[in-house]
């Protein structure tokens, strides 16, 4: 059978969809070949001849979700980097991990993977701490803006009421809009 000259690549781009929503839902370490792959309707066999290797797999989902995070940042003028906050602290993304910002379901992982691992995740992090950077007084306050709202989603997502989730939720929400003032 012969395929379209762009097959291998949509694939390779439903494999890093699949794969983010299944890491960031499950964590990574126990996301399977074999369930990734029949996740995208594919055999387990044809895995390697998008990646080398499972943690080539880890590095390019890294990349490519963290990537979903800036282009959401991107360019947006204040009141849209507020929107944009705000959802990100939403119940939804709470409760939804696998359609969620990769921070915080996949950093733990990152942190026990392989060197290249955490230098796209560094990489890429930076990138995100300098879009932040351009709305509020400089990096030391982009980076305590991105590590409180990544934060807050993880301690929200292991609080059992939804009365404090919201609590939490909505003082970071208001932190943030005080350092984007």
């Amino acid at each position: 059978m012969r395929y379209s000259p762009d097959h291998k690549e949509s694939t390779r781009a439903r494999l890093l969809e699949a794969g983010g929503a299944l890491a960031k839902k499950d964590g990574f370490a126990s996301t399977g070949v074999d369930g990734l792959m029949a996740a995208v309707g594919l055999t387990s066999g044809a895995f390697y001849s998008h990646f080398r290797s499972k943690s080539e797999l880890l590095e390019a989902i890294v990349e490519s979700e963290l990537g979903r995070s800036l282009d959401l940042l991107a360019g947006k003028a204040d009141e849209q980097l507020v929107a944009v906050l705000e959802s990100y602290l939403s119940a939804g993304h709470i409760n939804q991990p696998a359609r969620g910002c990769a921070i915080t379901t996949l950093s733990t992982e990152v942190a026990r993977s392989s060197v290249e691992t955490r230098e796209i995740f560094e990489r890429m992090i930076i990138r995100i701490k300098d879009e932040l950077s351009a709305h509020l007084a400089g990096d030391d306050a982009a980076w305590v803006m991105l590590s409180q709202i990544a934060g807050a989603v993880m301690i929200a997502r292991a609080m059992a009421s939804e009365q404090s989730r919201n609590d939490l939720l909505e003082a970071v929400m208001q932190q943030c809009r005080e350092m984007i003032r």
